[in-house]
């Protein structure tokens, strides 16, 4: 058996190339690689947060604050 590794820099040819090899009969691996490591819930709360913060509904910390918990968290 052999092994081939193609990297599809398009998303939209990926149907056509699984069709080719979906008609030779080959078996083959998907394995799709995310830009950030972050789920969707992650970036859900993300984007929450930054529209609370625009509206006014929550207020930035100061570092010193920021790091006065981290340290004592840590240490």
């Amino acid at each position: 058996m052999t092994t081939l590794t193609v990297n599809i820099p398009n998303e939209s040819d990926l149907p056509v190339l699984q069709e080719i090899l979906n008609r030779f009969g080959l078996t083959y691996t998907i394995d799709a690689e995310n830009e950030f490591p972050f789920s969707k819930k992650d970036i859900e709360g993300l984007l929450k947060s930054k529209r609370d913060f625009l509206e006014g509904k929550t207020t930035a910390r100061n570092w010193d604050d920021i790091e006065e918990d981290l340290n004592s968290a840590y240490n």
